[in-house]
């Protein structure tokens, strides 16, 4: 499977540090990088992408959690159904950023922000698109 737009951003993160020094941090040959480039092998990051696509979710969210976590992120994503629980998960979470920001220590576990995010996330698409908060 293709995907153009994961050979775009391949391009651009070898065109940011150049081909020898994309070849060199690698481990590869800067032949195997100019294949890659031209499509005659397939590239690292839309081989990424299908070996996502062809594990079961759970599976492919650790995965891309591991990614953005080596990269110091987290990987956040969107609900499908979006209930009371979610804006509830919301809500909480804002009371705790006051009380972080008021100097207070809230027990809040970074699975429950996450879990926020993904609402607030969710949220946010659902009122931008007009299908409203919850369904």
């Amino acid at each position: 499977m293709s995907d153009p737009r994961a050979q775009e951003l391949f391009e651009a993160m070898v065109e940011s540090v150049g081909v020898k020094a994309f070849a060199a941090n690698m481990d590869l040959s800067t032949r195997q990088i100019h294949r890659m480039l031209n499509g005659a092998q397939p590239e690292p990051l839309g081989r990424l992408v299908d070996a996502l696509f062809a594990a079961e979710p759970d599976e492919a969210h650790a995965a891309l959690d591991h990614v953005c976590s080596r990269m110091g992120g987290y990987f956040v994503r969107t609900i499908d159904n979006l209930d009371v629980a979610h804006v509830n998960a919301v809500k909480e979470s804002a009371e705790a950023i006051v009380a972080i920001s008021e100097g207070k220590s809230p027990r809040v576990e970074i699975k429950e922000i996450r879990e926020a995010i993904s609402a607030l996330a969710t949220l946010e698409r659902r009122l931008t698109s007009g299908t409203g908060p919850v369904s």
